[in-house]
């Protein structure tokens, strides 16, 4: 579309100069029947030459504007191809991400199936009447912090458990040093 375009305005352009060519060959024209006189020499060759330097000038536009029609044409194959690109890149993310949405939701089934045996035997209450994704919901957000209190006191047990390993060892180390955080 943008050769066409650029194709038409310089048609356009050497049409108007020639145009102008022809309008000022009849003003000549009328001025030498008025006045009754013929032309002189170099007024012909003033209009030979006004219309070689007007063909002249549209060779040089037409080339220049070809150049900018070529360069813009380049441009736009480099957009086209960027966008081609990114089209197809956002396409692979969607489809990458939609498998791993797929995944998280297999693997929440998996997690809420495996719960289930477990929550019917501790809560059996709890469990009757209610939808089991719902009793999940309820139940596991207690989880974190129940695992968070047995995993300090494991972590304590574990301590303690080393440190009396060391002093049983090493009988000069000073435990109230190490309890606080530093190395004795």
């Amino acid at each position: 579309m943008v050769a066409s375009l650029t194709i038409f305005v310089v048609e356009e352009e050497r049409e108007r100069s020639k145009r102008e060519v022809a309008e000022w060959k009849k003003l000549v024209e009328q001025a030498e029947t008025t006045r009754g006189y013929r032309r002189p020499d170099r007024v012909r060759r003033n209009c030979k030459s006004n219309s070689m330097a007007a063909a002249e000038s549209d060779s040089a536009e037409r080339a220049a504007l070809s150049k900018k029609l070529v360069e813009k044409h380049t441009a736009l194959c480099y957009l086209l191809a960027e966008v081609d690109l990114r089209a197809e890149n956002a396409q692979i993310q969607y489809q990458h991400f939609q498998r791993e949405l797929d995944a998280a939701k297999g693997v929440r089934d998996q997690i809420v199936k495996s719960l289930e045996p477990t929550l019917k035997v501790l809560f059996p209450s709890l469990y009757e009447g209610k939808h089991l994704v719902q009793l999940v919901a309820e139940l596991v957000s207690e989880g974190p912090v129940a695992v968070r209190q047995l995993s300090k006191s494991v972590a304590n047990l574990s301590a303690s458990h080393a440190l009396a390993v060391v002093k049983s060892h090493y009988p000069r180390v000073d435990l109230d040093v190490v309890e606080k955080g530093y190395a004795a």
